[in-house]
């Protein structure tokens, strides 16, 4: 089979699409699980450990149960401040 777009054949492409849709479905069936919890200040930690932005607005849009801001808040400031500072 002579290669498609890319240089890839459609297998190929089938296959790649496959294992991203895959990913894409594993990852946003974690975020469903985890995000939404009793304990913010944890949920904050791992946030700020992960290096991302404070989301608690975000969980609060999304989340069933109402989101303890300042425990989140006080969860991601120590998660952050865990975070290793990069060496380079």
């Amino acid at each position: 089979m002579p290669p498609g777009i890319c240089g890839m054949t459609t297998l190929t492409r089938k296959t790649t699409l496959t294992a991203a849709a895959l990913a894409c479905a594993l990852l946003a069936g974690c975020a469903t699980t985890t995000d939404c919890g009793s304990d913010w200040y944890a949920i904050g930690a791992r946030d700020g450990r992960l290096g991302a932005q404070p989301q608690a607005e975000y969980y609060a849009s999304r989340c069933a149960a109402p989101v303890d801001r300042a425990l989140y808040a006080s969860g991601w400031q120590d998660g952050f401040a865990q975070r290793p500072t990069p060496g380079w």
